[in-house]
C-alpha cells in the first residue's frame, strides 16, 4: 500500500514537471516568433491644418487667376515614402509613411487648400515646375507657384514616461508673373514644433506633423512681401 503511493506520488510529480516544462517551451517559442515577425510601420493622414487663423480676403486677388504647380521633392532621402520614424525603447527605429498623400502631393494640395480658403481664383491645373523662368508656360494664368521641399520629417520617442513628437518642416516657395516671365520671389520656411505627452498615438504623429506643414505653409501667405506681390499683380490686369 505504502509502495503504491509512493510511485503514485512519484507520477504526479512527473506529470506536474512534465507540464510545466511544456509551459516553459510554449511561452519561449511565443516570445521567440513575436520577436522575429515583422513590425507594422505607422501611416499618418497628411493635411493642412487652418488652426485658429482664417485667411484674409482681398477682393482684388479675385481678379488674378493662380495656379500651383505641383512642389518637387528635394529631400535627401533613400526612400522618400518615409518621413519620419518611432524609436522604441530599446532603440528599435520603426519607419513612418503616408496614408494616402506623399510629401510632394501633401505640400501642394495643402497650398491650394490655403488659396481656396483665401477667397482666391485657381486654376485646376497642377503642372510641373522646376522654379526657372524659361519653364513657365504662359498658359498658367497670373501668378505661377511651385516649391521645393528640403525638409519633411516627424520623430517620435516613445521612451517612457514622456513620449516627445518632433516634426521638422523646410521649403522653397517660388511666385512668378507669367505674363513677363519672371520669377518675383523666393521664400524659404521652415517650422518645428514638438509635443511631449504620456500617451503614443498615430493621432498624435499625424497632428505633429500636420502642424509643422501648416505652420510653414500660413508663414508663407501671411507675410506682406507675398501680399504686395498679389496686389501689384492685379493692377497690371486693369
Amino acid at each position: 500500500m505504502i509502495q503504491y503511493a509512493i510511485k503514485n506520488g512519484y507520477k504526479r510529480r512527473y506529470n506536474l514537471l512534465f507540464t510545466i516544462t511544456l509551459l516553459l517551451f510554449a511561452f519561449c517559442a511565443a516570445v521567440s516568433l513575436s520577436a522575429c515577425a515583422p513590425v507594422s510601420p505607422y501611416t499618418i493622414d497628411i493635411n493642412y491644418n487652418p488652426g485658429d487663423t482664417t485667411p484674409e480676403f482681398n477682393k482684388n486677388n479675385w481678379k488674378l487667376l493662380l495656379t500651383v504647380a505641383k512642389f518637387n521633392d528635394l529631400r535627401q532621402e533613400e526612400d522618400k515614402m518615409v518621413i519620419g520614424k518611432v524609436i522604441k525603447s530599446d532603440g528599435t527605429e520603426i519607419p513612418v509613411f503616408p496614408k494616402f498623400r506623399i510629401p510632394s502631393d501633401a505640400v501642394t494640395h495643402a497650398v491650394k487648400d490655403y488659396l481656396t480658403k483665401a477667397g482666391n481664383r485657381l486654376s485646376t491645373d497642377t503642372p510641373a515646375w522646376d522654379l526657372k523662368n524659361d519653364t513657365i508656360n504662359q498658359e498658367w494664368g497670373d501668378i505661377i507657384i511651385g516649391g521645393n521641399i528640403h525638409e519633411f520629417e516627424i520623430i517620435c520617442n516613445k521612451k517612457l514616461p514622456i513620449r516627445k513628437y518632433t516634426a521638422r518642416v523646410k521649403f522653397v516657395a517660388a511666385f512668378a508673373n507669367v505674363r513677363k516671365p519672371e520669377t518675383i520671389v523666393k521664400i524659404t520656411v521652415e517650422s518645428t514644433p514638438t509635443l511631449e505627452h504620456i500617451r503614443f498615438s498615430e493621432e498624435k504623429i499625424e497632428e505633429v506633423m500636420n502642424d509643422a506643414m501648416s505652420i510653414a505653409i500660413r508663414r508663407v501667405f501671411e507675410s506682406q512681401e507675398i501680399n504686395r506681390i498679389f496686389i501689384d499683380a492685379a493692377k497690371e490686369i486693369n
